[in-house]
């Protein structure tokens, strides 16, 4: 699918969901917004992301090229093992596994979702907060100079 194609298509069905795309947001949504602005729109947007289910996993697994994904730190259906973990998102998709560490001073947010399962570790002052979404799970170690907070949602 080409870029203005995939665009134009995911703004629609973001716009169709049973709680639809805000009119800023739709209105905002270019027809030749790239890839690399169509994942970041993403992470923004989490939250209606798993409130509706979008994009479905099908459509992702059809769509989304691994090396964009990579590139905004999402992991779909892959076994990931993240050694120094920078600032910032990580979000694991599907059926997707691993762990990642964090060492120093960083603060990262993880999101897992679906049936991911995602171990967090946290060392010399670094920071995580975990999201675990649907039937995802992990486990979490830290040690006394860092802090991991985990929280669960929308278990189904």
């Amino acid at each position: 699918m080409e870029n203005k194609e995939l665009s134009i298509s995911l703004r629609e069905i973001a716009r169709s969901q049973k709680t639809p795309l805000c009119d800023e947001w739709y209105n905002d949504w270019k027809d030749d917004t790239s890839i690399d602005e169509l994942l970041e729109k993403y992470i923004k947007g989490f939250d209606f992301a798993v409130k509706n289910d979008y994009p479905s996993l099908e459509f992702s697994r059809k769509v989304f090229d691994k090396a964009d994904l990579h590139r905004h730190n999402i992991f779909l259906d892959e076994n990931v093992n993240v050694e120094n973990a920078s600032n910032g998102y990580y979000v694991f998709l599907g059926n997707s596994s691993g762990k990642i560490i964090i060492d120093g001073f960083k603060a990262v947010t993880v999101y897992v979702r679906h049936d991911s399962s995602i171990d967090v570790r946290a060392f010399n002052g670094a920071m995580a907060t975990v999201f675990y979404y649907d039937k995802s799970t992990g486990n979490t170690v830290n040690d006394e100079f860092s802090r991991i907070k985990s929280i669960v949602k929308n278990r189904t």
